[in-house]
């Protein structure tokens, strides 16, 4: 059985670029809050299942980029 898609945000230190992003894995809707942004913050809210946010984890986590956060909004059905 499949994971429903969840709605995650993640707080990272630093910008990200969406675009670049999601270039390593397109299976997952990415969006960086931008009325959220501070200085030198990047909220980014992603919808997927649990294999992609843990992807998506792991490709931040081998660029570097410090992972503040995760948290999970709500699950799908």
């Amino acid at each position: 059985m499949f994971d429903p898609a969840t709605l995650y945000e993640i707080e990272v230190r630093g910008q990200v670029d969406v675009g670049w992003l999601l270039s390593f894995d397109s299976s997952v809707e990415l969006i960086a809050d931008a009325s959220r942004q501070r200085e030198g913050l990047t909220v980014l809210t992603v919808i997927t299942d649990q294999s992609g946010v843990v992807g998506l984890l792991r490709i931040l986590h081998g660029l570097g980029v410090t992972i503040l956060q995760l948290r999970i909004m709500s699950v799908g059905g």
